[in-house]
């Protein structure tokens, strides 16, 4: 843990091999060391773009002084480089179709008594594609006001913005692996899931 801010450092980017089906819990900090929201699903494979995991409807998704059922299907896509953790919704009566959570310090390690965990600093910038609003740049206001708050280092903050315009154009060109077409194989995965 870091002695400054209290989240895991130094974890590897890329897990050891996991087993399809494989208990993995998303963890999410922010930069002053405090948690956010925490995530369980299953560990699907992974492909050129990183790890897939699927959430399922009715996981408990919760952070400190909040949590709530899953309403829907999502899967979580930890990519094997980058700023930034997508949740792709499985629904279409979800209004969420991409969230993508800039993100840093991605790492993961193993659960003590098996499965992983996967853990990430969230920093606020939020890519998302609505079904009622489009495609847009979410807490721009947020991200800048904890950058002040909690110090966020200069060269970090140029990062995120930077990787948040890529990842803008991308959703907005509807390209993988944030298309339906794409994650379609991976749901597809998912219900192997009750095969185990």
């Amino acid at each position: 843990m870091s002695a400054l801010h209290g989240f895991p450092v130094d974890l590897p980017r890329n897990p050891e091999s996991i087993d399809f089906g494989a208990l993995v819990v998303a963890r999410a900090w922010k930069y002053n060391g405090l948690p956010h929201w925490v995530v369980p699903g299953f560990y699907l494979g992974k492909d050129v773009h990183g790890h897939w995991l699927f959430q399922p409807a009715g996981s408990l998704v919760a952070r400190p002084g909040a949590a709530h059922l899953a309403q829907t299907n999502a899967l979580c896509l930890i990519p094997h480089a980058g700023s930034w953790i997508g949740t792709l919704y499985a629904d279409p009566a979800e209004d969420f179709d991409v969230y993508i959570d800039l993100s840093h310090a991605i790492g993961w390690r193993p659960l003590q008594h098996g499965g992983w965990e996967v853990n990430s600093v969230d920093l606020d910038l939020d890519v998302i594609r609505s079904r009622s609003r489009g495609t847009f740049l979410d807490d721009e206001d947020e991200f800048e006001e904890h950058g002040r708050s909690m110090d966020y280092p200069e060269e970090l903050k140029n990062e995120i913005r930077a990787a948040s315009e890529k990842l803008l154009d991308a959703v907005q060109r509807d390209e993988a692996p944030f298309n339906h077409s794409h994650r379609q194989g991976w749901l597809d995965k998912a219900d192997q899931l009750h095969n185990l």
